[in-house]
């Protein structure tokens, strides 16, 4: 009896494995969302950065810009919001009111209301940035992990087809960070974040310069 419920054990022991190694699998998945997630919240506040710098003057309460088009303002709040700016469209719906809104003519009222619905300033963009990745920091073994796991696949790996991808374009320039494939993403957050202990990702120049030939400048 007792030898036929070793012989049982083991023949359950392959769907075992396999079990173990199928939720290994997942939990570094989601290990690794996390690391790409980073690279969505640097998005985010690029995005917010931008809005703020090139078209809303807070302190004049204006939008001193001219040429901000509803279309490009919803492309600010989908990047950082994840859904459409609600409009009032009362307020649109004369062709005066329309040229007062894209000529940069709007009341402290207008403008506030914008800023209302972005709850978002560079500052707080920045801090849910670098404080996601310190979070990340402080179980830097079980996420590193998975990153070495996944490097070691290589070419096999389902990331290494994979691109980084922002479809957000401000007007007249681009937010997007340097074009690179996921599996290198992931070799450059290994390298600074985790070796080199940095609280960022490095600017587009180092990037391109670490993948290029290993080089930190």
């Amino acid at each position: 009896m007792k030898k036929v419920i070793i012989l049982f054990s083991l023949s359950l022991l392959p769907f075992a494995l396999a079990y173990s190694q199928t939720e290994e699998d997942t939990t570094c998945r989601l290990n690794l969302e996390d690391i790409f997630k980073v690279q969505e919240l640097y998005i985010k506040y690029e995005a917010v950065q931008s809005l703020y710098n090139e078209f809303l003057d807070v302190k004049e309460s204006i939008i001193r810009n001219k040429h901000v088009y509803r279309k490009w303002l919803n492309d600010y709040f989908m990047t950082i919001k994840g859904v459409p700016i609600n409009f009032d469209e009362s307020q649109l719906e004369a062709e005066s009111n329309f040229e007062k809104f894209i000529n940069g003519n709007t009341t402290e009222e207008e403008v506030n209301s914008y800023i209302r619905q972005l709850n978002c300033s560079p500052e707080k963009a920045n801090k849910e940035y670098r404080d996601f990745i310190q979070k990340i920091k402080l179980e830097k073994e079980k996420y590193l992990k998975c990153i070495e796991a996944e490097l070691a696949k290589g070419d096999e790996s389902e990331y290494a087809n994979e691109y980084i991808i922002n479809y957000f374009r401000s007007p007249g320039s681009s937010l997007i960070p340097p074009g690179i494939k996921k599996i290198d993403y992931l070799k450059v957050f290994k390298e600074f974040i985790f070796n080199d202990n940095q609280e960022a990702l490095p600017d587009v120049l180092r990037v391109k310069a670490y993948l290029k030939c290993g080089c930190k400048i």
